[in-house]
């Protein structure tokens, strides 16, 4: 088994080998580190190591998963960014607000060429039980052809299975956080916002 902290130092030679003997020499596209705290907000990088065969990069679809509430991208230099939104079946209660849509998909539109490394950078909020899979489903455009990132493993399975696929999406392994990601949990906050008099207006 493949253990976080060892793929976590050599993210992107690992997606470089790994694909050398799944996918006859071509890299995977991957999400530097492969891992997200529970319940945190992270900065993740998604790795983009080569086009599509010799044929520049030139739009990155990616699937923001259902488990991540969160999820805003940085803006990238020469690149387009749009976000796709979903309604959601039954609207979410978040303090006074009533959230009835969420982020379904981030597509970046730019070139990269073939024998460049393209980073595209976001926040997301990781959710679900530690150990589990997240998977970051893509699809990589090259003016008309397009390459799926899209193979995942079913819901139990460990991580590294996903490297047995042919063509596996992006993904992190939730892990256990080292407690509240601001020190303390929100229950906490609000008392301490009660206590300077701020009272329940502020969101």
């Amino acid at each position: 088994m493949f253990g976080l902290k060892g793929l976590k130092v050599n993210a992107l030679a690992a997606a470089i080998c790994i694909g050398g003997f799944v996918s006859e020499a071509q890299a995977h596209v991957i999400i530097e580190g492969f891992e997200g705290r529970a319940n945190y907000n992270e900065f993740l990088n998604l790795m983009v190591p080569h086009g599509c065969g010799v044929l520049a990069t030139t739009e990155i679809r990616m699937k923001i998963p259902a488990s991540v509430p969160l999820f805003a991208p940085e803006e990238k230099d020469g690149w387009e960014t749009e976000l796709v939104m979903r309604t959601l079946n039954e609207p979410i209660k978040r303090g006074r607000q009533t959230i009835t849509e969420v982020y379904d998909e981030v597509i970046w539109r730019g070139n990269l060429p073939a024998t460049h490394l393209g980073v595209f950078k976001f926040l997301a909020r990781i959710t679900g039980p530690v150990g589990s899979v997240v998977p970051f489903k893509l699809i990589q455009s090259c003016g008309e052809r397009q390459d799926r990132w899209v193979d995942v493993v079913d819901d139990g399975e460990p991580g590294w299975k996903m490297w047995a696929l042919e063509a596996p999406a992006p993904f992190v392994v939730v892990s256990e956080g080292d407690g509240p990601q601001l020190g303390a949990t929100m229950q906490e906050i609000g008392a301490e916002r009660q206590r300077l008099g701020q009272g329940s207006g502020r969101q």
